[in-house]
């Protein structure tokens, strides 16, 4: 049984402790803007503004006062987006440990109906996959714990913005910021797309590590002698490097030992039987030798390449680097959310510094909830039982946390307490 006014109480002092470490740079003005309006998107659910204003605790005033300050803020040029940003790796960095999964992803923000938005630009639909006007999204977690991806970054950009370098530039400017406020810790994993020559010659270069799913049409180098495959140093002087296709090497690489897991589709667990393997190669033009592991599963004609720099010597490492990509899944879960839950796609605003401003609240409220379930586990416990949901065991817990968050906070609104 949840005591409510003392959960109330225990939300109050803790909402208050996590704005505290962001707002220390910003102005008192600012921080009255970033108060309310992370309590107004908790509650309403979505980056409107409109509906944020109903939402407000400060009820003394009118209704469209209260939308005429949001508005002015979210439009006002001023340094509030690099102070706050500045103050969250204050709140990540801690989580991130040597062997931290840090996950790179591009998704969209899609506005199929746009046409007045600033810099509109073509993107691909992860929902429906057609080329529709949004803006793209950068995305970077780090995956702490189990089922718990802590987002890092979540920057929106278009090709049409003035002086944009482009996509490459700016998932390299992004990879190298992360790694240079962790001191390399953390592993880098991303999907197929992610395999492009330019990626792996800044990421050698700058020593990260990194597991990376191949598509299969890159080419690779592959040592070869006349008797066997060796990368000994005797037999390097009577062999040479050869190049091949990825997808070719792999079908030759024998995968001779079996790797079982579970996985969960649909609500049912399954076991999912595959054979792994690995070889070592190289890039064109670098001298770094590599892994590209192998992982064949039955019903697939194409099997499964990854290429890391991690070292893989026996079973357990090839295993481990299959697990890190594994872990890859959970920014799928995390964009899920956010475009459920938070509703991302549904900001209505004409100009590019305000869209900019909402997805950063957006972060904030999954940053706050990331937070939570690692910092406050005992609290967490305490909203999700107010939120009364099912009771069957979950492996995402945002959903469940952010339901009894919003349950407290309206409860405070109902009683009249005051939540700050």
């Amino acid at each position: 049984m949840v005591r409510q006014h003392a959960l109330m109480e225990s939300l109050s002092a803790n909402l208050h402790g996590f704005l505290h470490q962001i707002n220390g740079n910003v102005s008192r003005p600012d921080q009255k803007f970033l108060q309310d309006a992370l309590i107004g998107l908790l509650r309403a659910g979505r980056p409107v503004v409109c509906q944020m204003a109903r939402q407000l605790p400060d009820q003394r005033t009118t209704y469209t006062t209260r939308v005429k300050r949001l508005d002015e803020h979210l439009v006002n040029p001023s340094d509030f987006d690099p102070r706050v940003k500045e103050a969250l790796p204050e709140l990540w960095l801690p989580l991130i440990q040597e062997d931290t999964p840090v996950i790179l992803d591009l998704s969209d923000i899609a506005k199929p109906l746009a046409k007045k938005m600033d810099y509109l630009a073509t993107v691909r639909d992860g929902s429906t996959g057609q080329l529709v006007n949004g803006y793209w999204l950068i995305e970077l977690y780090a995956s702490v714990s189990r089922k718990n991806p802590v987002p890092i970054l979540l920057e929106p950009f278009s090709h049409e913005q003035p002086f944009c370098p482009g996509q490459n530039p700016i998932l390299i400017d992004a990879v190298r910021w992360v790694f240079e406020l962790t001191k390399k810790r953390g592993v880098l994993v991303i999907d197929r797309g992610g395999d492009a020559i330019v990626f792996f010659q800044d990421w050698l270069d700058h020593q990260y590590r990194f597991v990376v799913r191949l598509r299969g049409d890159r080419d690779v180098l592959r040592f070869f002698t006349n008797s066997q495959v060796s990368m000994n140093l005797e037999t390097c002087a009577k062999g040479r490097w050869i190049s091949l296709e990825a997808r070719e090497l792999a079908e030759r690489t024998p995968t001779p030992h079996p790797w079982s897991r579970v996985v969960k589709r649909r609500g049912k667990v399954i076991l999912r039987f595959s054979r792994i393997g690995w070889v070592k190669v190289r890039l064109p033009s670098r001298a770094e030798t590599l892994t590209m592991v192998v992982s064949r599963v039955a019903g697939s004609e194409v099997p499964f390449m990854l290429l890391t720099n991690l070292p893989v010597d026996c079973l357990a490492d090839a295993q481990r680097v299959l697990r890190y990509y594994i872990r890859r899944w959970e920014c799928e879960e995390a964009m899920q959310f956010l475009k459920e839950q938070v509703n991302l796609e549904s900001i209505r605003t004409f100009r590019w510094s305000a869209t900019c401003r909402l997805v950063l609240l957006a972060v904030l409220v999954m940053i706050y909830l990331a937070w939570l379930i690692e910092r406050h586990p005992l609290l967490t416990d305490r909203l999700i039982e107010y939120g009364q949901v099912l009771p069957d065991e979950a492996d995402f817990l945002f959903y469940r946390l952010l339901t009894g968050l919003t349950e407290a906070i309206n409860a405070c609104f109902y009683l009249r307490r005051d939540l700050l």
